[in-house]
């Protein structure tokens, strides 16, 4: 080995050591087009152990148009959601982190416009693992293919920041149906302002113009001269109310959890306590209990502040209905529980967090009642003596005990809603 060659390896070895370790681990997001064709690549590095992505792409308006966004195989399984506008948002989380540590993140296809390959001005993303903690980042790469026309970005493609494309919640909307390999996806809406613009006065032809300027002159002479108003103070704007702190995510336990973990007597007092809610919970969930037959709908109000910029909700084993924001700014989510389900939850992904709120629903079962009354203690009292298998899996355990529960609470307030 050479002195020069020796010499260039301690060089290197040394610079290596110099980089800080956080630095060389955290993920790293670049986007390039490699074939100058107006398909971009958008890629991660370092990323094994990140379960939420939020990624915002500005591109130049002059040079591309019509974005198509193809998830890649490194968020495979993931549930994902994307606004196609300017700057695009893609959203994706997972109920674990990535396993491996590189690969491509989506492909966005374009339609170029003229002989430009594309620019691409701008690129964020915000990362969290599978705690909902957020991840540092190394700062993304943009890599623009050369094009001797059009090589800087046009003065009118907006940033990131400035868009003028009105923000909404980006929905995820998927089902644990076996059958079905890939999660549904609906991509949240974005609309485009119109433009406020004045009517253009008519022309008028020249003897009609000096006509109206005549008769503008001699009004003008006959008219009273106005006083002018007194002059106002001017006044000192009010000082604007600080931003509220994001809400931190909290573990939300689910009812079901509970019924699973139970291991006192099994009691009416005991079952139906296990429904109330402990402590400050975020969150209303109207009805209390929803029945999944497949048509009854259930809506989470959230009670949290989510930042700036509007959240990503994701849903499991629940199809999406609405999401709107109330002048409160409570978030109103609505969802139809997939039929005979025991486990649903929406997740939000907000602010680089992730919060995920079980949902209380059960299959529908109707319980003996009383004549003119709900559900009888009588028909309970018979259930924890006999049991039954009412979910169908062969055994009776903690589900029965928590779809039988579910439903005689559902039931009891049947005849107090049609009272009212």
């Amino acid at each position: 080995m050479s002195i020069r060659s020796a010499c260039r390896r301690s060089l290197i070895l040394f610079m290596l050591l110099m980089v800080p370790v956080p630095l060389l681990a955290a993920p790293f997001l670049s986007i390039a087009s490699p074939s100058a064709d107006g398909i971009f690549v958008l890629r991660g590095e370092q990323m094994a152990g990140v379960a939420g992505l939020d990624i915002t792409i500005g591109y130049d308006r002059n040079t591309l148009s019509s974005p198509q966004v193809t998830m890649g195989s490194l968020v495979g399984g993931m549930l994902n959601s994307s606004n196609p506008s300017n700057p695009i948002r893609l959203a994706i989380v997972g109920s674990e982190g990535i396993a491996v540590a590189s690969g491509v993140i989506a492909t966005i296809t374009f339609e170029r416009l003229g002989d430009s390959a594309g620019v691409i001005t701008s690129m964020t993303a915000s990362l969290i693992d599978d705690k909902g903690n957020k991840l540092r980042i190394a700062p993304t790469a943009i890599n623009n293919p050369q094009n001797p026309t059009h090589g800087e970005p046009s003065a009118e493609a907006p940033p990131v920041g400035d868009a003028k494309e009105e923000d909404e919640p980006l929905v995820i909307d998927v089902t644990s149906a076996p059958s079905r390999e890939a999660p549904v996806v609906l991509g949240g809406s974005v609309t485009l302002p119109q433009e406020e613009v004045e009517p253009a006065e008519p022309k008028l032809a020249p003897q009609e113009a000096e006509r109206q300027e005549a008769e503008g002159q001699e009004i003008a002479e006959f008219q009273p001269q106005r006083r002018e108003p007194a002059p106002v103070e001017p006044r000192e704007p009010e000082p604007k109310a600080a931003p509220q702190a994001v809400t931190q995510p909290v573990q939300l336990p689910s009812v079901l959890a509970r019924f699973r973990e139970f291991k006192g007597e099994r009691t009416l007092a005991n079952l139906t306590s296990l429904f109330k809610a402990v402590g400050e919970r975020p969150l209303l969930q109207i009805p209390a209990i929803a029945i999944a037959d497949g048509t009854s709908t259930v809506t989470l109000v959230i009670a949290m502040e989510t930042g700036d910029r509007p959240p990503v909700f994701a849903f499991k084993a629940a199809r999406y209905v609405s999401v709107s924001r109330s002048d409160e700014g409570e978030w109103e989510v609505e969802v139809r529980p997939e039929p005979g389900v025991v486990d649903a939850s929406i997740t939000m992904l907000y602010h680089g967090l992730s919060q995920e709120f079980p949902l209380v629903v059960a299959p529908a079962v109707r319980l003996p009642a009383a004549p003119g009354s709900a559900a009888s203690e009588a028909a309970f009292r018979n259930f924890l003596a006999t049991g039954a298998d009412l979910n169908g899996d062969g055994r009776m355990d903690y589900l029965d005990d928590y779809i039988f529960t579910a439903n005689f609470l559902a039931q009891s307030e049947e005849p107090a809603q049609q009272k009212e």
